[in-house]
């Protein structure tokens, strides 16, 4: 009766033991959420990290791609400003034929500077290139009031008083204006002499230097409106953050899907000043293909990922040679203890892998040994 409620309890207990999960179970579950876990935490703020060198760095790029293509505009806008300032600086000392002969060098061919011109202080032009204008009356146009004032540089406007006088058939004539008060050697004014650009002109400037760079230029005004793009056929840009960063001069990049349907990262930038050159308050919103800012990153979270695997493999591996060599003996050690509680005569189990199996390992020998010193007891 007494033995089999021995045996009864035996198997009850064999049986819980049996639902409880091994050691070894429990090494290999606790390396697998580690696993995950930790390498899941690394790609993440590996590809975070990645991901934000990237922006920076492609950010630094554009920048520098952005103030060449700005330096270049306020060279080319200079020499002409520059040509203007020289002809003020010599104005008083001139007669009108010799004037006009200056103001007719300075326009060249009209592939650049479409006009040039001295008005009076009562807006009657005495002296233009190619004598366009003269004797007719510029006292409204904004380059001549501003121009009376101190020196002034214009954004972008259709012709005016021009337009009947230089025809263009492929699309309408647009200026951008420089304006300098003329005054003689007793520091009064006496005149405006003024400069009209062919804002074509700077559209083949700036389209040449995206090309060369290989990035979108687009000039926002200071009125908020499009001065001058590379972009041809340029949407209403009107609800792009960029734009709004543009119109408020303030630096800042972002990626962004513009109208026509594409990712760009886009870069704002201020009006570069340039020497003495009169700003015109254009800001720049310069973009480039969007997979340059997100492929570079999947490429990097990919490789990051395929190396991850390859750590967690190695984790696997090494976690298997542990179990094998550490947890499967205390597995066998736990085992050789229920034999030798049950009674069998079980030679003990030696284990000196670890300092705790080998101390295990004695202390069952030591229990069997007393057991069978107590059995041989009469």
């Amino acid at each position: 009766m007494h033995m089999h409620g021995i045996g009864e309890l035996t198997m009850s207990e064999n049986h819980t033991h049996k639902r409880l999960p091994s050691l070894a179970t429990i090494t290999v579950a606790f390396v697998l959420i580690s696993a995950v876990v930790g390498l899941g935490i690394a790609y993440v703020l590996i590809s975070e990290r990645a991901r934000s060198f990237e922006e920076a760095s492609l950010q630094k790029a554009l920048e520098t791609r952005t103030r060449g293509i700005q330096t270049a505009i306020a060279q080319a806008l200079y020499r002409e400003w520059n040509a203007l300032s020289a002809v003020s600086d010599q104005a008083a000392r001139l007669s009108v034929p010799v004037l006009q002969d200056r103001l007719n060098a300075i326009a060249g061919d009209g592939s650049v500077v479409s006009w040039a011109g001295l008005a009076e202080p009562d807006g009657t032009v005495i002296a233009a290139s190619n004598g366009l204008l003269v004797g007719q009356d510029v006292g409204e146009r904004p380059w001549f009031r501003q121009g009376l004032k101190g020196e002034y540089a214009g954004d972008v406007h259709e012709a005016v008083l021009l337009a009947s006088l230089l025809r263009r058939q492929d699309e309408p004539i647009r200026f951008i204006d420089f304006a300098v008060p003329f005054v003689d050697q007793t520091g009064a004014v006496r005149g405006v002499l003024g400069l009209h650009l062919d804002v074509s002109w700077m559209k083949r400037l700036i389209d040449e230097l995206s090309q060369a760079l290989n990035v979108d230029i687009v000039l926002v005004g200071a009125n908020g409106e499009t001065s001058a793009s590379s972009v041809s056929d340029l949407p209403d840009l009107s609800g792009l953050g960029s734009l709004q960063r543009a119109r408020a001069g303030v630096l800042g990049t972002s990626l962004e899907r513009w109208p026509d349907g594409e990712w760009y990262f886009t870069l704002t930038v201020p009006e570069l000043s340039y020497n003495d050159l009169p700003k015109f308050g254009w800001n720049i919103v310069a973009r480039i293909d969007g997979r340059e800012a997100t492929v570079p990153a999947r490429q990097m979270s990919d490789y990051l990922i395929v190396r991850l695997l390859g750590m967690a493999t190695i984790l696997l591996l090494l976690t298997a040679f542990y179990v094998v060599a550490f947890v499967r003996p205390f597995s066998r050690l736990a085992a050789n203890a229920i034999e030798i509680a049950d009674g069998k005569d079980t030679y003990p189990m030696e284990s000196k892998r670890t300092r705790e199996m080998s101390m295990l390992s004695a202390a069952l020998a030591r229990l069997q040994a007393d057991s069978h010193r107590h059995d041989r007891d009469p």
